[in-house]
């Protein structure tokens, strides 16, 4: 019998709205326990929901990048069975109008269905001990997307692709940080298998909150395994809930589901539908920052090859300030040479965020026009780079300190190749015989002469034309 895997993904991300999605508090992670609530957020008699405006906005941006179909209006539900972790008892979700509907992703040349994109609220954070819990409300009410993919993805790989492109999407259009340790992206897997070609799905497995893109692969992977295994051992699989073990590199049983859930769900009716209008959902589009996708296509045309513009895309803050740094008149294919192999280098070596690089765009970028315009050559840019990460000085102040600018003036250029084809005139004859690699000796040592300050550029074009004029 030839088995095959069913995989559906459930995705969780967390908003970097200014505030919660039902109350004014103020959305921050690592915060004091406790601190980032208000008498909504801990259910005080009285208190009402109001809908968070930019994650209305977030939502709709998303979903229109997962070429979604946008509900113009926006319902609100209860999940009407109890929570520990909210203190009114309940989640606010959309189960029967979700924002978003019928999307889809293409993974290598492959179309991976959405059903749904909705919005609902975060539940709070559980510390549990040997004989207590602890609850931090700060998390409680953060505005999440959740996104639920049709169950057709074939294998870890192609889950794992599916789940890079989503945070790639969240990330450039700056609605979550797609921080998965941190919990700002959380994912669950249902895996089931089925003999191949038959048309009803397998007993679902369902594995909760993987929390790194090689971990779900790795989770997927294994699980589809086990089934297989216990298939052909003539073995039944039991509908259960599973996390997975990243030091085991195994799937360990939580909990049995016996049936499949029922939230009891009916309209909120402290939340009225809200009519969203064709010009606030426009709106909502047209403002959004450019995908991934799109810088890539302006990093070409800028004229960068694709291992270069790939690498900038890799994070949206390295790409933004590759962008900060072009804006301010850099060239585009040095400035990618430079933020792809020398500050990636500091930044892995220091384990330093990009945010926290002590060479800010302005800075990077006269450097680098300073080259642009043969005021120093490449190994004094190199010198100006590493006291510039040390100091505050502008790179022109450090080259005016050295005293080491390139010798642009061609009269004392030219004086110096006269006098080294002075003293050896068999370069003369050598060029002459088709010799060219005398060029790069006459450059070589006039560069010695000037301690490295010649122009390299224009010092080989007065050597060849020096050369042929004799």
């Amino acid at each position: 019998m030839e088995l095959e895997p069913i995989i559906g993904l459930e995705l969780h991300i967390e908003m970097k709205t200014k505030s919660k999605m039902f109350s004014s508090s103020a959305v921050s992670f690592g915060g004091v326990p406790n601190t980032h609530i208000d008498p909504f957020d801990m259910a005080f008699p009285g208190t009402l929901p109001l809908v968070n405006k930019q994650a209305v906005i977030n939502g709709i941006r998303m979903a229109n990048a997962l070429h979604m179909t946008i509900d113009n209006e926006l319902w609100f539900d209860r999940k009407n069975y109890f929570y520990s972790d909210l203190p009114k008892g309940y989640q606010i979700t959309q189960e029967k109008r979700p924002l978003g509907r019928k999307g889809y992703l293409n993974i290598n040349g492959r179309r991976i269905d959405i059903e749904r994109l909705h919005l609902e609220e975060d539940t709070c954070k559980q510390l549990h001990f040997q004989d207590y819990s602890l609850l931090d409300y700060n998390r409680a009410g953060i505005p999440l997307i959740e996104i639920v993919s049709k169950p057709i993805i074939k294998d870890g790989e192609e889950a794992m692709r599916f789940v890079e492109e989503i945070r790639s999407i969240a990330s450039f259009l700056d609605v979550s940080d797609g921080k998965m340790e941190e919990g700002s992206l959380r994912c669950d897997v249902n895996v089931s298998i089925h003999e191949k070609g038959q048309q009803s799905l397998g007993v679902k497995v369902e594995i909760k909150n993987i929390n790194t893109l090689k971990n779900i692969k790795h989770a997927i992977d294994f699980e589809i395994n086990r089934q297989e295994e216990l298939v052909n051992k003539g073995k039944r699989i039991i509908q259960e809930t599973r996390r997975y073990d990243e030091k085991k590199k195994e799937t360990i049983p939580m909990r049995l589901k016996i049936n499949s859930i029922d939230y009891k769900t009916f309209i909120d009716p402290n939340i009225i539908p809200i009519k969203l209008s064709e010009d606030f959902i426009k709106s909502a589009i047209e403002t959004s920052n450019e995908l991934a996708s799109q810088r890539f296509e302006r990093y070409q045309a800028m004229g960068l090859n694709d291992y270069d513009a790939s690498l900038l895309l890799n994070n949206k803050d390295v790409s933004d300030y590759y962008d900060n740094v072009i804006k301010l008149g850099a060239n585009p294919k040095i400035t990618a040479n430079w933020v792809n192999v020398d500050i990636q280098a500091y930044l892995k070596k220091t384990n330093t965020d990009i945010k926290d690089f002590p060479i800010k765009p302005d800075r990077l970028s006269q450097l680098i026009q300073l080259l642009m315009k043969n005021e120093i050559s490449n190994k004094q840019v190199r010198d100006i780079f590493t006291v510039m990460l040390g100091s505050n000085k502008e790179p022109s102040e450090i080259l005016k300190e050295t005293g080491n600018a390139l010798i642009n003036e061609e009269k004392t250029l030219l004086n110096l190749v006269g006098e080294v084809l002075d003293n050896n005139p068999q370069i003369i004859t050598d060029y002459k015989n088709g010799k060219d690699k005398v060029v790069g000796y006459v450059v070589g040592v006039i560069m010695q002469k000037t301690k490295g300050q010649a122009n390299p550029s224009l010092t080989n074009r007065l050597v060849k034309e020096e050369l042929q004029r004799r």
